[in-house]
């Protein structure tokens, strides 16, 4: 009874978007996406040990793997992006935010997506308060110079754009 009437009635539509025209894959394979997210780990370690969250933030937000084809290299950056936000002071987190470009903003609150994603799942090693806390700093919910930086544009620009990290 499952069968009964599945058919994808967009196949027949000349104008239905397909998810390759939406977003197009990373041209990249899978094997040198991973051997670029591993390659970033050095850099960002090195960062963190000098304590330069800024530095360590756009280092493993520059360029990061997305599509299907490229869940290793993904996994690395999201468990290198939360060991940074899990290693931050509440009071660097400010500082840090100032020196991202728009762009690395955006990336980094889909990463926020997606460990809260992995958190509600039962990932371990992730920390969803601290999430929530940096997710409130990217938003700015209070009337500062932050919500000037990101603001709610960030949110619909993160939900928008369908090149998932």
């Amino acid at each position: 009874m499952s069968d009964f009437r599945h058919l994808n009635v967009d196949q027949y539509d000349e104008e239905a978007l397909h998810p390759l025209e939406l977003a197009p894959p990373d041209p990249r394979s899978a094997q040198e996406l991973l051997q670029l997210a591993q390659a970033k780990q050095a850099g960002v370690r090195t960062r963190l040990a000098s304590h330069d969250i800024a530095g360590a933030l756009t280092e493993a937000l520059n360029d990061p793997p997305t599509g299907d084809h490229a869940m290793e290299a993904r996994r690395a950056t999201l468990s290198l992006v939360l060991d940074i936000l899990n290693s931050t002071r509440t009071a660097d987190i400010a500082p840090a935010l100032k020196a991202l470009r728009m762009e690395e903003r955006d990336t980094l609150m889909k990463y926020l997506y997606r460990g809260l994603e992995a958190g509600r799942t039962g990932h371990s090693g992730v920390n969803c308060a601290v999430l929530l806390s940096w997710h409130e700093k990217v938003r700015g919910r209070k009337l500062t110079q932050l919500t000037q930086l990101a603001g709610t544009g960030c949110i619909v620009r993160v939900m928008t754009d369908r090149r998932v990290v």
